[in-house]
């Protein structure tokens, strides 16, 4: 194991970052003119005129494909309409269709949700630029925004990609996309061929921006031939399902995803099953598209947030998904990309933050949650693992731990297994196990902490993660990695211990923290009891979406 003391890495993460402009783009160094503050560009369907933001290029509200509404309800995504003149990109566009996210109590302080409009006008994207007009090859970072397919925009404020793109020499794209059951309700055979791609057409939608980006990236200063994607719980779900896509093929050429890959989709009974609860609550026949293209928006909106949070979502169809992303392998349609996964050590805390008996938990209260994912014969086994780990953690958090590596740790190292057994491109494991300050330190590393740090945006996001020397430095460490990855698909970089791939003998594991450290196969014993459970096969729960399920989004 290899520790790096942040103190002494600060400078070198400034070094590289000063080493990375000068490689990448002495022309913007040498350029001693002011940016121009109204730049305009020109994509294939007219003339933008951006702005400067945090001394970089911005190009907000780009429409990537045309109105989803009316009758293009439920239909793939079609190209926006061509316009004469310039058109100003100056402000966010909508949010696609989705339920007010009312965060009770504690949680409102920690996490953010944008407030932007919602319509079926919705499918937009924004663009960050170091520079514009120079002819520059800059990596490409298009970022899918978490949600569980439900929630969630690319116009929220932790994903804000001035600083990533500036401190790193890339362009970074955020878009939105249908959620729900805008995006993910599957209409049925009864609905007629025109509409069997309906539960997939969320996906469609990412397809077709990654499209407009080939067509477009280089006028912003990026390279088409040099695109990752990359995306947070639910966005992460959205970048796996992209290595199972025939039509993204060839699109993007790196991937990283962050607490939640997808190794399997849903099947397509259980999706139908979910379209015909849809249908059910509007009180429609399967099949009336007619009457389906004719509810208000706001209705189809609650019909769906009565479904609870998890039921949405991409399944396998055998044409739009050809394959389960990483089950029983990696996918062969992305056997060249290189992949990064992780996840945090804390990821269920926050879940359970609006939970009022989680604070409260006795040990009888574990035992009965913990019988609930494991065999009867296990559980015992299960909770004596973890105190063993952390003999002074309470109930709470040797649940929250437990919930942690039953669904996110051993979930992305399957994902890192896959990938690596295929054997044609790398896979590189990371895990945070910084802790945030916040509310007296009880989050600990929850689920989305590492976010801001990958976008350089600790102090819009001081809510999750406080502020200060520490918080700055695990910014520049992943921030700079990330940007390493989708630059030359591998995360070294100047600052960090050797980072090798993933290999199944000593499992190489990067751990973000105050101090940085490779750790070959850490928690080996925890990894090893979640693979026997997952192998064996017996009955399960999942506490994340029985939590999720019994809220009702209204």
């Amino acid at each position: 194991m290899r520790l790096i003391n942040k103190d002494k890495i600060m400078k070198n993460f400034l070094t590289a970052a000063v080493l990375s402009a000068l490689v990448a783009a002495p022309w913007t160094l040498a350029d001693n003119a002011a940016p121009d503050p109204t730049p305009v560009v020109k994509t294939t369907e007219g003339k933008l005129q951006g702005h400067v933001s945090k001394g970089t290029y911005e190009f907000l509200g780009i429409h990537y494909g045309a109105p989803t509404g009316g009758k293009a309800r439920f239909l793939p995504p079609a190209k926006p309409a061509k316009w004469q003149g310039v058109r100003k990109a100056d402000a966010k566009g909508d949010r696609c269709p989705q339920p007010p996210v009312n965060m009770p109590g504690e949680m409102a302080t920690v996490l953010s949700f944008s407030d932007l409009p919602i319509s079926e006008d919705c499918l937009v994207l924004d663009v960050w630029t170091p520079a514009v007009g120079d002819r520059g090859k800059r990596p490409v970072m298009v970022w899918l925004h978490g949600g569980g397919f439900f929630v969630g925009s690319g116009g929220d404020q932790y994903y804000h990609g001035a600083n990533l793109a500036r401190g790193n020499d890339v362009v970074v794209v955020s878009l939105n996309h249908r959620l729900n059951t805008f995006g993910f309700f599957p209409l049925g055979p009864e609905a007629g061929e025109e509409y069997s791609a309906s539960g997939n057409v969320g996906m469609m939608d990412i397809v077709r921006a990654l499209e407009w980006v080939n067509a477009n990236i280089s006028a912003f200063g990026g390279d088409p031939g040099n695109v990752t994607v990359f995306g947070q719980s639910g966005g992460a779900g959205k970048v796996s399902t992209l290595l199972a896509m025939p039509s993204a093929k060839g699109l993007f050429h790196k991937a990283i995803m962050q607490s939640g890959g997808s190794a399997k989709l849903r099947s397509q009974e259980d999706a139908m099953a979910v379209g015909l609860g849809v249908y059910k609550q509007l009180g429609i026949e399967p099949g009336d598209v007619e009457a389906l293209q004719n509810v208000p928006m706001d209705d189809l909106v609650k019909a769906g947030g009565k479904m609870g949070l998890l039921p949405f979502g991409p399944y396998l169809d055998g044409e739009v998904i050809a394959y389960h992303p990483f089950e029983p392998e990696a996918s062969p349609l992305q056997k060249e990309v290189p992949i990064m996964v992780g996840y945090t050590k804390d990821e269920a805390t926050n879940v359970f933050l609006t939970d009022p008996t989680w604070q409260t938990m006795t040990e009888a209260d574990l035992k009965k949650r913990v019988s609930g994912l494991v065999p009867a014969d296990k559980v015992d086994e299960t909770i004596a693992l973890y105190k063993k780990r952390a003999p002074n953690d309470k109930p709470m958090h040797l649940w929250t731990s437990i919930v942690t590596d039953q669904l996110f740790a051993s979930n992305s190292i399957l994902v890192a297994e896959r990938k690596t057994e295929k054997g044609e491109a790398p896979a590189y494991m990371y895990k945070v196990d910084w802790e945030s300050p916040v509310l007296d330190g009880k989050l600990r590393s929850p689920h989305a902490v590492e976010i801001p740090f990958v976008f350089d945006t600790v102090y819009t996001a001081e809510g999750l993660v406080g502020n200060g020397v520490e918080q700055e430095f695990m910014a520049k460490a992943m921030s700079q990695s990330f940007a390493s990855f989708a630059r030359n698909g591998n995360p070294n970089t100047l600052g960090l211990p050797q980072w090798p791939a993933y290999n199944l003998k000593t499992r190489p594991t990067m751990i973000f923290d105050n101090e940085l450290k490779l750790a070959n196969d850490p928690d080996a014993e925890l990894r090893a009891f979640w693979k026997a459970i997952r192998e064996s096969k017996t009955p399960g729960g999942s506490a994340i979406k029985d939590a999720f399920d019994a809220k009702k989004f209204e």
